[in-house]
């Protein structure tokens, strides 16, 4: 009779294994997908034309840099530049870039140094308020992604330690149930 407790247990816990790593798969599918989109999706950034040419100005004349994050700039410059020809070639009429130009003009962004209101107030218009709600939104995509990948984790860790199905995680419960619909 003992023996056969240990057994239905260890069954049972082979099963739920197999259904987390299921889920895993399901989660690495998806990772997998978000990070393309992330790499790929187009930010509008606010202010179209306009704004990409103030962002164009800002990188082309007073981005500072050291070293290797000259490429930064280059390749930002660069998408900036695309998206401007869009725009001028009418095949948009937004403005607008992927993340990772994104992330390296808003650190670029934060080396800024100018003097008086005016400069400030400029500067705040014509770069700094478009490129931050556009980041915003990239961010929020990244979220999704890091959220993913920290589920994941979990349920990798859960199927290596075998975690008891008496004391199952509230953490797993909700990943499963997340994802229960899609298995």
């Amino acid at each position: 009779m003992g023996n056969t407790t240990i057994v239905s247990k260890k069954e049972a816990i082979e099963e739920r294994n197999e259904q987390r790593q299921k889920m895993v798969d399901l989660l690495t599918a998806k990772i997998d997908k978000a990070e393309k989109d992330l790499t790929t999706k187009l930010y509008i950034v606010e202010g179209g034309k306009v704004a990409g040419e103030s962002i164009s100005d800002f990188l082309t004349n007073k981005a500072q840099w050291k070293f290797s994050e000259a490429l930064g700039v280059v390749e930002a410059v660069k998408q900036v530049n695309d998206s401007l020809d869009k725009i001028k070639t009418g095949k948009t009429k937004e403005f607008m870039i992927t993340s990772l130009p994104l992330e390296a003009i808003y650190y670029f962004m934060t080396k800024a140094e100018g003097t008086g209101l005016l400069e400030a107030e400029t500067f705040v218009l014509s770069v700094l308020k478009p490129v931050t709600d556009a980041l915003q939104r990239s961010k929020q995509d990244r979220d999704v992604l890091d959220q993913l990948v920290r589920d994941r984790g979990t349920l990798e860790s859960a199927i290596d330690s075998g975690v008891d199905l008496e004391n199952e995680d509230t953490i797993l419960i909700e990943i499963s149930k997340e994802l229960e619909k899609e298995i």
